[in-house]
C-alpha cells in the first residue's frame, strides 16, 4: 500500500509522518457503523447532544498543544492564526450546545385540533449520516470538528469525516478528541467516523452509498461541482451543502472615499494579503472610478499590497495554481502585473495587483473568477453605466463590499439593489474577511458561491441544512 506525507510550507519539506488511505473494507465498515449509530443517536435528547459537544470542547482543550504542533507544521499558518481558529472552533461547539439546551424546542410547531380538524405537530428530524469533507484553508474551523460537523452532530446526525490530505495529522488529533468524548459519555463511536485518502476514491465511494444522506463541503468550484454531480446521479439524490468559489467584489462609488484614501488602501490591502489571501472572503475584484481620486486610490492599494508582509501558502500545489492563475489573467489584457519583487521564502505567496478597464473585464469571463491567494484585480469604470454592466455580469458571490457615501452617491441604491441579487452578504465601508460567528451572519450565496443560497454555513441556523420536517397528525 502506497503511503503519503503532509507538507511543511515553512521548512519547504515533507513532515516525517506517513499516512495510508482508508481501504475499501474500512470505508464500508465506517458507513455501516455510521448508519447503525444514526438509528439510535437520531433519537437522543438535545441535552445529551449538548453534553457531547461540551465534552469535545474539554478534550480539544486538553490536546491543544499537540493539535497546534500538527496544525502549524502542516499548514504553514502561524501560532497566532491557530489561536484564532482554535477559539472559533471552541465557540462553535459551545454556541450549538447552548442552542440545544435553550432553543431546540422553538423548532417545533403545534396546532390543536377540534371536532372537524386534526391536531398537527411538526418536528425537525435529522436527515441521516452526513459526509463532511475537510477544507484545505481551515484545518480546524471548517474541517474535522468544524461548522459542518458540529451542526450535523447537533442535529442528531452521525458524521463521517474525510480528512483533507494536506492536514491529515491535525485531523487525526482532533478525531482522537471526538472519540474520547464519545467514550467518556458511553456513546456509540459510530456517531463519528474518520477516513483518510490522498485522492478521491474514498469520497466517491462514500458519495455513492445510499446510506449517506447529506454532504458538507468547503473548497473549490471544481471540487464542489464534482460532488454535486455525483450526488445528483444517485438513485436517490441527496443535498450537497457546498461553499465554493467567490471573488468578493468591492465597489468604490464616485463619492465618499476621497478623504479616506489611505485608510481604505491599507484596510483592503490587509484583507487581500493577510495569511496569503487564503480566505473564501478575500476581496479579489475592486471596481474603482476612473477619476483623479480613483487613480490615487489604485496607486495606494497597489503600494500597500506590495509592502505587506508575505505569508506561506498552504501547499506547493496551491502556490503553483496561484502562480498559474496570475499569469493567465495577465495574458488576457494589455497591462502587466504589479507584483512584489525581491527574494521570498520558497512557499510564500508573491502578492500582485492587475489593473484593467471595464471593457476588458466585460470581454473576458475568466477575469471574474476567483484567484485563491494574495491577488486582486482593479477594474476602472468610466461612469455608472459601465459599473452596472460589470456588476450585472458577475456570478454569485459570498460577499460584496460597497465603499462610499450613500447620501451623496446617486448610484448607491442601484448598486445595492443589483448586488443584493448576487451575494449572500453586503458590507458597507468595510472588508469582507473576518466572518463573525453570529445568528445574524449569513455565509453563503448564489451559485457558484454556494450550492444552495437558502442556507448559511456559519452560526447555529446552519443546523437547518441537516434537518427535515416530520408532521404528526392526531398523536395527542
Amino acid at each position: 500500500m502506497r503511503g503519503f506525507q503532509t507538507f511543511n510550507p515553512q521548512l519547504n519539506d515533507f513532515n516525517p509522518e506517513w499516512y495510508y488511505s482508508s481501504t475499501q473494507e474500512e470505508v464500508a465498515f465506517a458507513i455501516e457503523k455510521s448508519h447503525k449509530a444514526f438509528l439510535s443517536y437520531s433519537k437522543s435528547s438535545p441535552t445529551l447532544r449538548s453534553e457531547l459537544l461540551l465534552q469535545i470542547v474539554e478534550e480539544l482543550e486538553n490536546a491543544k498543544s499537540t493539535i497546534e504542533s500538527f496544525y502549524c507544521n502542516e499548514s504553514g499558518l502561524s501560532k497566532a492564526r491557530f489561536e484564532v481558529e482554535f477559539a472559533r472552533t471552541i465557540f462553535q461547539l459551545t454556541s450549538f450546545s447552548d442552542f440545544l439546551l435553550n432553543h431546540w424546542t422553538q423548532l417545533e410547531i403545534y396546532t390543536a385540533g377540534n371536532q372537524d380538524l386534526p391536531s398537527l405537530k411538526k418536528e425537525k428530524r435529522p436527515v441521516g449520516p452526513v459526509l463532511v469533507m475537510g477544507s484545505s484553508n481551515f484545518p480546524l474551523a471548517y474541517s474535522t470538528i468544524g461548522g459542518d460537523s458540529v451542526a450535523a452532530l447537533a442535529a442528531g446526525c452521525s458524521v463521517i469525516v474525510k480528512a483533507h490530505p494536506m492536514h491529515v495529522g491535525t485531523s487525526l488529533e482532533v478525531s482522537k478528541c471526538i472519540f474520547s468524548a464519545l467514550g467518556k459519555l458511553n456513546l456509540d463511536e459510530g456517531i463519528f467516523q474518520h477516513l483518510i485518502d490522498e485522492g478521491f476514491e474514498v469520497a466517491t465511494k462514500l458519495l455513492k452509498d445510499d446510506r449517506i444522506k447529506a454532504v458538507g463541503f468547503t473548497g473549490s468550484i471544481k471540487g464542489g461541482r464534482a460532488i454535486m454531480d455525483l450526488a445528483s446521479k444517485r438513485k436517490a439524490p441527496i443535498p450537497v451543502f457546498a461553499e465554493m468559489g467567490s471573488a468578493n467584489p468591492v465597489v468604490f462609488l464616485e463619492n465618499g472615499f476621497e478623504e479616506q484614501i489611505n485608510h481604505f488602501a491599507s484596510l483592503f490591502a490587509g484583507s487581500i494579503c493577510n495569511d496569503a489571501g487564503q480566505f473564501c472572503t478575500k476581496p479579489g475584484l475592486i471596481f474603482i472610478p476612473k477619476n483623479k481620486s480613483g487613480k490615487e486610490l489604485a496607486v495606494k492599494i497597489s503600494k500597500e499590497v506590495l509592502e505587506y508582509p508575505s505569508f506561506y501558502m498552504l501547499h506547493p500545489s496551491i502556490q503553483s495554481k496561484f502562480e498559474l492563475l496570475k499569469k493567465e489573467r495577465e495574458s488576457l489584457v494589455a497591462n502587466s502585473l504589479i507584483e512584489k519583487t525581491g527574494q521570498l521564502e520558497p512557499l510564500q505567496g508573491r502578492q500582485a495587483i492587475l489593473q484593467v478597464d471595464a471593457n476588458e473585464f466585460l470581454n473576458h469571463h475568466q477575469l471574474q473568477e476567483e484567484v485563491f491567494g494574495p491577488f486582486a484585480l482593479i477594474i476602472y469604470y468610466e461612469n455608472k453605466s459601465e459599473l452596472l454592466d460589470c456588476l450585472e455580469k458577475l456570478e454569485g458571490q459570498l460577499t460584496s463590499s460597497v465603499v462610499g457615501n450613500r447620501i451623496e452617491s446617486p448610484e448607491f441604491e442601484e448598486v445595492i439593489d443589483l448586488l443584493s441579487l448576487k451575494v449572500g452578504r453586503l458590507i458597507l465601508n468595510g472588508i469582507p474577511t473576518g466572518v463573525r460567528v453570529d445568528e445574524a451572519m449569513n455565509h453563503g450565496g448564489p451559485y457558484p458561491a454556494s450550492s444552495d443560497s437558502r442556507f448559511t454555513a456559519v452560526g447555529t441556523q446552519s443546523i437547518a441544512r441537516f434537518l427535515r420536517n416530520l408532521t404528526f397528525q392526531n398523536f395527542d
